[in-house]
C-alpha cells in the first residue's frame, strides 16, 4: 500500500510537470520567430480524431440501439414508451457519449502516445532532441495535448449523432415510435444545458488522457517488456481515471443542480 501511494504521488508530480512543461513551453514558443508548428498538430488530430470517427460511430450507434431496445422493453410493462426518448437523450447526451468517446481514445491513442514516446526514449531520441537544445516535451507532447483536446469534444458531438441515430433506429423496430415523434419529444426531453454538460468534460478528459500516455511513455526503460508494460498502465490508468472524473463530474452538477 506504502508503495503504490509513492507511485501515485509520484505519477501525479510528473503529470503536473508536463502539463506546465507543455502550457510553459507553448508560451515560451508564441513569443519566437518559429512559434509553435501547427503542421505537427494538424497530423496528430488527423490520426486521433479523423482515424477514430469510424469505431467511435459504430460503436455509439450500438451502445445507443442497445440503451434505447432495453429501455422500451422494461417500459413497455407500464405503456410509457414514448419515455424512452427521454433515458436515451440525457444518457447519452450527459454520461454515455463523452465517456465512450473518452474510453475509446485512451485503448487506442493513449497507447499510440506512449508506445511512440516509449520507443523514442528507448532508441535514446529523447535525449538526442535534449542534445541539440531542443524541449522534449514541448517537440513531442505538446502537438499531442493539443490535438487530444482539440479531437475528443469533436468525436463526442459525432458519438451523441451516432448514438441517437442508434436509438432513434431500435425505437423504432421495437416500439413503433417513428423518428419524426422521437425528434418531436427528444425537443421536449433536452435542453442545451444537456448537451454542455456532456461535452464541458470532454476536454478535461482529453488532458488526462494525453498526460498519462506521456507520464507512462517518458517512464519507459531500455527493454520491450517495460514498453509493454508501461503501455499496458497508461490504457488503464487513463479509464481509470477517465471514469473517476466522470463521476466527480456527475457529483458537482449534481450539487450545483445543472
Amino acid at each position: 500500500v506504502g508503495r503504490r501511494g509513492y507511485e501515485m504521488r509520484d505519477d501525479f508530480l510528473a503529470s503536473m510537470n508536463i502539463l506546465g512543461a507543455t502550457i510553459r513551453g507553448a508560451q515560451m514558443k508564441l513569443g519566437r520567430g518559429h512559434a509553435v508548428n501547427p503542421a505537427a498538430i494538424f497530423n496528430q488530430i488527423d490520426r486521433m480524431g479523423v482515424g477514430a470517427i469510424p469505431v467511435v460511430v459504430l460503436m455509439s450507434a450500438i451502445v445507443g440501439a442497445i440503451v434505447a431496445q432495453q429501455g422500451a422493453y422494461q417500459l413497455s410493462y407500464f405503456g410509457a414508451d414514448i419515455f424512452v426518448v427521454d433515458l436515451v437523450g440525457v444518457l447519452i447526451l450527459r454520461e454515455l457519449g463523452v465517456l465512450m468517446t473518452a474510453i475509446m481514445i485512451a485503448g487506442r491513442s493513449g497507447s499510440a502516445i506512449t508506445a511512440e514516446i516509449g520507443s523514442m526514449k528507448m532508441r535514446e531520441e529523447v535525449d538526442a532532441l535534449k542534445v541539440i537544445g531542443l524541449n522534449p516535451i514541448g517537440v513531442l507532447v505538446f502537438p499531442r495535448l493539443v490535438a487530444l483536446v482539440i479531437a475528443l469534444p469533436c468525436l463526442t458531438i459525432i458519438a451523441n449523432f451516432a448514438a441517437l441515430g442508434g436509438g432513434i433506429l431500435a425505437a423504432w423496430l421495437y416500439s413503433d415510435i417513428p423518428p419524426a415523434a422521437f425528434i418531436d419529444r427528444l425537443r421536449v426531453a433536452i435542453d442545451l444545458s444537456t448537451i454542455f454538460a456532456g461535452l464541458i468534460k470532454a476536454p478535461f478528459m482529453a488532458m488526462i488522457i494525453g498526460t498519462i500516455a506521456s507520464v507512462e511513455g517518458m517512464k519507459v526503460g531500455g527493454s520491450a517488456e517495460s514498453l509493454g508494460q508501461h503501455v499496458t498502465a497508461s490504457v488503464v490508468k487513463s479509464i481509470f481515471v477517465v471514469i473517476i472524473l466522470d463521476g466527480l463530474f456527475a457529483m458537482f452538477y449534481a450539487a450545483i443542480e445543472f
